[in-house]
């Protein structure tokens, strides 16, 4: 299954997603479960009264059609229980057993929350189930404009958004879709953890988070787990902020499935990933672009760790500019490349490496074959070129092929090949310069055709200043 399968499945939800499912009689008023809590707290017993609104729908839901009505009330837990903030999904129906499916009662809740308001998702297994919603389980667009998911948090009592195994085709737990030139707002998704069930599912790629919409996509101290090909894939035009999360063994080897995917092809988007883990990766970290010759992505990986997978970086041709900042990529058993091209016959545009720690992979830490611009200041580059025994380990520390260097700073590169006899350096027909390379254990600097390498020195490996683990992925909640 190639790694950038082709869309299956229309933008828009269907009529039937976003205000058709769980509707009750229009006279049937229930006691929600927040509003017992507050009324035991305030002695005074009242129904609430729920506010929609369908002024930024896509033409997808029945203007006519009545807002949901909460299910009867769950039992309260005690009279110093907290009101959560939002809609509870509780309220509409969510068993949170593992076992019943809690997609319905989800979009209950998010049909009363919508536009602007949250849903709120308690701890425990949320199942979600979706062969019967076009494989898409919790589906949004432009009537859920500004609207937040929010679970508990990281930690013991976490929310976890399980998908039920069995799904055949491309399968997402959270789908936003909207035609373009409509906006499904900023959509936050926030304290979750999300969990593709990936050896339990068809060959169709799970997508965790699948985005064909416009808009901004905020997620907050998320985890994403064990999904078949990415675990965030932002297609259509969708900027996306995504801190403090962690991604960890999403995709395959055979599948060369990613964390976040910022592939998005409708116009030039923005992408931020700021002090997340990412590790054990079935493809890589982060995964720029698609095969489509025009700069649409902006990318910056600031303050990150990118672990153990296939490769930390990948880029294509749809690449504008992708920033790396203070951030730790770390190659384990599986890590080839760290920072990649695929496809090799294509020109990248422009990658910017400031303050980045590189330590292991099978092949050179940066293989670029391919037309391009470059620029490197404090980075350290080391024990790679391990196992190259597929193209000979004479590929070097960087190997790269028409990419013009810039106005490089300093970088060091250290303990080539696996008895250190390859070379830092493997420049073909480059351009720009680099202001020191600093080396050792390597069989010498190598060559740096076309580039001025204005300062050689043999010393200690540079030490950039990159995040710390104890920084990076989600946070405790306060």
């Amino acid at each position: 299954m190639s790694e950038d399968t082709e869309r299956q499945e229309e933008t828009e939800a269907d009529p039937e997603e976003v205000g058709a499912e769980g509707e009750r009689d229009e006279g049937d008023e229930t006691v929600t479960r927040r509003e017992t809590i507050v009324a035991t707290a305030a002695g005074v017993v009242g129904t609430g009264t729920l506010a929609l609104s369908y002024l930024f729908s896509d033409g997808d839901d029945d203007p006519d059609t009545e807002a949901p009505t909460p299910m009867s009330p769950t039992p309260t837990e005690g009279d110093g229980e907290q009101v959560p903030e939002g809609e509870d999904i509780r309220d509409y129906g969510a068993a949170i057993d593992g076992q019943t499916n809690d997609a319905p009662a989800i979009m209950r809740a998010l049909r009363a929350a919508s536009p602007g308001g949250v849903v709120y998702l308690p701890p425990g297994d949320i199942l979600l189930d979706a062969r019967d919603t076009d494989s898409k389980a919790i589906r949004l667009n432009a009537s859920n404009r500004n609207v937040t998911l929010r679970g508990a948090g990281p930690g013991a009592g976490e929310t976890r958004l399980v998908m039920a195994p069995g799904h055949e085709g491309v399968h997402s737990a959270v789908y936003v879709g909207t035609n373009p030139g409509n906006s499904a707002g900023t959509v936050r998704l926030e304290r979750l953890t999300i969990v593709g069930n990936k050896r339990n599912q068809g060959v169709n790629p799970g997508l965790g988070i699948r985005t064909e919409a416009e808009g901004t996509l905020v997620m907050r101290d998320c985890r994403v787990t064990s999904w078949l090909n990415a675990g965030v894939k932002l297609s259509g035009g969708m900027d996306a902020d995504i801190q403090y999360c962690e991604f960890s063994n999403n995709g395959l080897r055979e599948n060369g499935g990613h964390d976040v995917s910022p592939n998005q092809d409708r116009h030039q988007t923005e992408t931020v990933i700021r002090r997340c883990h990412c590790h054990n990766s079935g493809g890589a970290s982060v995964d720029v672009g698609q095969t489509e010759d025009i700069e649409l992505q902006t990318v910056l990986i600031d303050e990150c760790i990118l672990e153990n997978s296939l490769a930390s970086l990948k880029l294509s041709t749809q690449n504008k500019l992708t920033t790396v900042r203070r951030t730790q990529m770390l190659g384990g058993d599986a890590t080839t490349i760290p920072v990649k091209v695929n496809p090799t016959d294509i020109s990248i545009d422009d990658l910017v490496l400031e303050d980045v720690l590189i330590d292991g992979g099978g092949w050179p830490a940066i293989d670029l074959p391919c037309p391009g611009r470059l620029r490197l200041d404090n980075v350290a580059i080391m024990n790679v070129d391990q196992n190259n025994r597929q193209r000979g380990q004479d590929r070097g520390g960087i190997f790269t092929r028409d990419i013009d260097f810039r106005d490089s700073g300093r970088v060091s590169i250290h303990n080539v090949g696996q008895n250190n006899e390859s070379i830092a350096l493997n420049i073909e027909d480059g351009g720009g310069s680099i202001a020191e390379l600093v080396y050792g254990n390597v069989a010498g600097v190598g060559k740096s055709q076309g580039v001025n390498l204005e300062k050689t020195t043999r010393g200690e490996p540079l030490e950039p200043d990159v995040v710390a683990r104890k920084n990076v992925g989600p946070r405790s909640a306060s």
